[in-house]
């Protein structure tokens, strides 16, 4: 005799299974915190390896950031800025839309969106600060002047 799957049974199967795809999707994806943790630690790592080789290479580094995008600038020999666009490591980036730059200061002093940070240490000896929100989170990245760049995740805004 024949026996087929009932309507409930296959309701239930198709419940459990929708639970359990909703679950794995969960996890994937990354949580507004880990994002901003990432891009925190990817922003600290060009700022600290790009002055450092503009050190190298004897020209002066900049960064100048708004909104949820950043770009790095170079100082030709005449002083004038250039904005730095087919670089692999310090090309202009865009972050996504759920993380922004938030306040940044150089000596302490809040500078305006979109002024340039001089990240080469003979040029400057300022200490900077960049900070990054996400919802009720912000992630700083601290730069003491010397080339040291760093990313403190947890802060309060």
């Amino acid at each position: 005799m024949m026996r087929g799957f009932t309507l409930l049974e296959m309701l239930v199967v198709l419940v459990v299974a929708s639970i359990m795809l909703s679950m794995v999707t969960l996890k994937l994806m990354p949580s507004a915190q880990s994002v901003l943790r990432e891009e925190s630690q990817r922003l600290a790592f060009l700022m600290e390896n790009g002055g450092m080789s503009s050190q190298a290479g004897g020209q002066a580094l900049a960064w100048s950031g708004t909104g949820n995008s950043y770009r790095f600038w170079l100082r030709t020999r005449e002083g004038e800025w250039v904005r730095i666009e087919r670089d692999n490591l310090l090309h202009p980036r865009t972050m996504p839309e759920s993380v922004r730059i938030g306040e940044v200061s150089s000596n302490g002093r809040r500078i305006e969106p979109g002024a340039l940070v001089v990240l080469s240490p003979e040029l400057s000896t300022k200490s900077f600060r960049v900070s990054l929100r996400s919802s009720e989170l912000t992630s700083s990245i601290l730069g003491n002047g010397l080339g040291k760049v760093e990313s403190i995740s947890g802060d309060t805004p």
